[in-house]
């Protein structure tokens, strides 16, 4: 059952110079009740503009946009009356990069902060502040100021708020992106505990791959304001069929740095670097020596990983393979027949074109 839909959406508006920006272009995508959905892209892909619509924070100029089975837009219109707009909005909880907390009240006073308007009375308001801060394992610093936490601290302050009036819906706007890799790892943990025990559905915005791989269950990958390719994670990881896909899909960053610290100048004309991405369940054999004993190219092995998606172990590896023309066909062959993902990358990191 769908919670979000949005059917052709587009989000056009005027640049400094007053230029139509197509910052979302016929974008369609269904979130399912209870899904983590992961929406990942470069800096200016539209994927904050995009998220923004699904409780209209930021108008779309054309499409259909339901939410938990109230039509919001229709052709591009707001349908939906202002005052039942709000309360709709109660149910769909954002948290932010920034935090947004007002760094003058106590932690406890930010959460309630959000509660104000709920009807409940002072001692109801504290005590239900209590409890999320206690969801979010902060509630002895429920008297601290937020300057007296770290930022991975702060971030679980504004989930507590976000929280705060039991919403179906929580948007994820890269939440993670101004923390440490530490901190990355204990709000996604986090973010996945919460789903489970509150049943909630998380749209997760992020240009870090690693992050959707933690924690999503499906995921969309936007460029220049478009979807170019979504689905399951599973099958989006082992078999990406989009350039931009597959330079974020196996750890382009780890291929960039292993390169790097390679110091390759230039390959030679029998040399290729190869990004191979597997599943470790599928494929039990070393594709090294698979690769050696069945084609006969030298493979050596300049990067690897495996890492659990939904519990299953996914492996990366990145191989410098040395054959002929022909021997690097008959390489991608068998590969591909081993159902493994290929990406082949430059001495630089770049996608071979």
């Amino acid at each position: 059952m769908s919670i979000i839909e949005l059917k052709h959406v587009n989000v056009d508006f005027p640049d400094k110079k007053g230029k139509i920006v197509h910052a979302v272009q016929d974008v369609n995508l269904n979130v399912e009740k209870g899904d983590i959905y992961g929406v990942v892209g470069f800096s200016g892909a539209g994927k904050s503009t995009l998220v923004r619509t699904i409780n209209l924070l930021q108008k779309p100029t054309a499409g259909d946009i339901q939410v938990n089975g109230t039509d919001f837009v229709k052709d591009g219109k707001q349908i939906i009356a202002n005052k039942q707009l709000q309360l709709a909005r109660r149910k769909i909880g954002m948290i932010f990069q920034s935090f947004n907390l007002l760094n003058e009240v106590t932690v406890l006073e930010n959460v309630s902060f959000a509660l104000k308007h709920s009807g409940l009375k002072d001692k109801e308001i504290e005590e239900k502040s209590l409890h999320l801060l206690d969801l979010v394992d902060l509630k002895d610093k429920a008297n601290f100021y937020p300057v007296q936490l770290s930022g991975g601290q702060q971030q679980r302050v504004a989930i507590a708020r976000a929280l705060a009036n039991e919403p179906d819906i929580l948007i994820s706007d890269e939440a993670t992106s101004a923390l440490d890799p530490q901190n990355t790892q204990q709000i996604l943990a986090l973010l996945k505990k919460l789903k489970k025990e509150l049943n909630l559905t998380i749209v997760l915005i992020t240009h870090e791959m690693d992050a959707v791989k933690k924690i999503c269950d499906k995921v969309a990958v936007m460029e220049q304001g478009k979807i170019v390719e979504k689905g399951k994670l599973r099958d989006v990881v082992l078999h990406p069929q989009m350039a931009l896909t597959k330079s974020f899909v196996g750890g382009s960053i780890e291929v960039i740095n292993t390169l790097e610290m390679l110091h390759l100048d230039h390959l030679n004309d029998d040399e290729a670097i190869y990004q191979l991405v597997y599943s470790v369940a599928n494929v039990t054999k070393s594709i090294v020596i698979d690769l050696y004993r069945e084609i006969g190219v030298e493979v050596s092995m300049l990067y690897g990983n495996v890492e659990l998606l939904d519990d299953e172990p996914i492996g990366t590896l990145l191989v410098l393979v040395k054959g002929d023309s022909e021997k690097q066909q008959e390489t991608v062959a068998f590969l591909k027949e081993q159902q493994v993902s290929l990406t082949r990358f430059d001495e630089k990191g770049n996608l071979y074109e």
